[in-house]
């Protein structure tokens, strides 16, 4: 099994959840594809804030879990972050926020 594999499935995830108009831009992961952190990431707090307490980061879970387990993957960790935090937090640098940040 490849980072490729794990790549194809959680860009499907992603251009699923993009069309749910919650202000989700994109996702990454971190770590090895067969216990991958995933980060999915928002344009906004509050839009991030407003997904989780309309319960789509629920939905969101179940679709990475069902595509990992599909390449008998599982997430060590699904967080959610924003562009406004790490642009806050980070400058921007989204190789430094991942590392030093706690993620929601």
């Amino acid at each position: 099994m490849t980072d490729r594999k794990l790549v194809n499935v959680l860009t499907d995830v992603c251009e699923a959840a993009k069309k749910d108009g919650v202000g989700f831009v994109w996702l990454t992961h971190t770590g090895h594809w067969h216990a991958p952190h995933v980060v999915a990431v928002f344009q906004t707090e509050s839009q991030r804030n407003a997904a989780v307490t309309s319960q789509w980061n629920m939905d969101f879970i179940n679709s990475v879990n069902i595509a990992l387990d599909s390449i008998k993957s599982q997430a060590a960790s699904i967080r959610f972050d924003s562009e406004e935090k790490c642009k806050r937090l980070s400058g921007g640098n989204w190789d430094r926020h991942l590392q030093t940040h706690h993620l929601h």
